[in-house]
């Protein structure tokens, strides 16, 4: 019961130096954990990812970015059914201003997405460093998962729930940059 409480408790904050990507109705506002020196800020999100992810979310550590410096990053994925494709991760983030610059950190997951089973949740952890001299004051994070031997992305089941580019990334959150 007390830990309900507390979890209701931090659900009503809002952090005050991220901007969430729109979500769903449903969603709830991102909050703020009570863990560690640096603490991380979760991201709801909701994304349907073709028949066998579902991006629920991500914590980032700390909130915002530096130029030179990183964040780190976990994105919190839940199976919804077997597959038998490799997929990866793909990170876009990009100039939030529009003035151009971009950075990918693609990866694979630890755990192959070949070997998920429904209902297992996955986190994929990684460092994300914008390189010195980034000028842009925010960035947005795009997600999601494409296939390296095709170079297809999987398909964005419910662009109308979250917030997408109409090109299969969902737009994770937008992130603050210092300096």
């Amino acid at each position: 019961m007390r830990r309900a409480f507390a979890l209701v408790s931090l659900l009503s904050i809002l952090p005050a130096c991220i901007v969430e990507a729109p979500t769903s109705e449903k969603s709830g506002p991102a909050v703020q954990s009570s863990r560690g020196q640096v603490k991380p800020v979760p991201v709801k999100n909701g994304a349907v990812l073709g028949d066998v992810a579902e991006l629920v979310g991500a914590t980032f550590a700390p909130p915002s970015l530096t130029p030179g410096d990183g964040t780190r990053v976990v994105l919190v994925f839940r199976a919804i059914k077997p597959t038998t494709d490799d997929w990866q991760v793909f990170v876009h983030v990009e100039d939030a201003e529009g003035r151009g610059e971009r950075l990918n950190a693609d990866h694979a997951f630890r755990t192959p997405t070949t070997v998920w089973k429904a209902g297992e949740v996955i986190q994929d952890e990684f460092a994300l460093t914008l390189p010195p001299g980034w000028r842009s004051r925010a960035v947005n994070v795009f997600v999601g998962l494409w296939l390296p031997t095709t170079n297809a992305r999987m398909k964005v089941r419910n662009p109308e729930a979250i917030r997408t580019d109409g090109s299969d990334r969902v737009l994770l959150v937008q992130l603050p940059v210092a300096g």
